[in-house]
């Protein structure tokens, strides 16, 4: 689940997740006759909106045999079945010819990729000459944290198993001397904050039974560490030590 744009009209987070995927294709220019790669795929919402509002041809992949299943399902269910399918891969390293897409996405994402440089480098690959990249995500505003804000920041990485965050300067850096031109970047740190509100309300409330359950055994070590992260990622966007923008650049 993505944290979706919020602006004065969004009623609810359904909204807000249009009016995120809207967003995307505006960056993207997209066209019907485009290929496009959905780089972490989950179970697919992006690619299956832009397919079925566009008529984009669309390629989803996800380390995830069990997300490949729903995703697939969710395709037919819209009615997009022909035009998007979906793929077990790493976006790091797909196997997949050069030159392949016109056009790439990758929405919340490449922030758990061990190395974000390696995604970059088979992203310019994957594209064909002018096709586009556009990656929405959280990233570090700045890199001299102190004893207490790395704390927080380890929290809430961990909790959701995201490897780290690169600073906003390192993405764009890695995007440039992969070859990438044309580099922009988009604050969007205010459209996504009350989706990170609801967020910390759902952990603050849910961290006590989800931490009694865990001493009787009957939840994991995992779901107490999700709902900590739950609540420090409002902390840290709260704080201005991670910015949530769109990344947009040309091959």
């Amino acid at each position: 689940m993505h944290y979706g744009f919020w602006d004065s009209n969004t009623k609810n987070l359904n909204e807000a997740l249009l009016n995120e995927n809207g967003v995307v294709a505006e960056k993207l220019n997209i066209r019907d006759s485009d290929t496009l790669l959905d780089a972490g795929c989950g179970v697919g919402g992006t690619g299956i909106w832009l397919a079925k509002n566009y008529g984009v041809n669309v390629i989803g992949i996800t380390l995830s045999e069990k997300q490949v299943k729903l995703a697939k399902r969710n395709a037919v269910n819209k009615k997009v079945g022909h035009l998007v399918k979906f793929y077990a891969k790493d976006f790091t390293n797909t196997g997949f010819p050069d030159n392949s897409f016109a056009k790439i996405i990758g929405i919340e994402s490449i922030c758990y990729a061990e190395r974000k440089e390696d995604f970059i480098k088979e992203a310019f690959r994957l594209l064909e000459p002018g096709g586009r990249l556009v990656v929405c995500d959280g990233f570090l505003n700045r890199d001299d944290l102190d004893e207490t804000e790395q704390e927080i920041v380890n929290d809430g990485l961990h909790g959701w198993a995201i490897p780290n965050l690169s600073t906003v300067s390192e993405f764009k850096e890695n995007l440039r001397k992969a070859g990438f031109k044309d580099i922009e970047f988009v604050d969007k740190t205010k459209e996504i904050k009350p989706s990170s509100e609801r967020i910390y309300i759902r952990g603050i409330l849910g961290y006590p039974i989800i931490k009694i359950l865990n001493l009787i055994q009957l939840t994991s070590e995992t779901q107490v560490n999700h709902a900590i992260a739950c609540v420090r990622q409002y902390k840290i966007i709260d704080d201005g030590i991670v910015i949530y923008g769109i990344f947009s650049a040309q091959k």
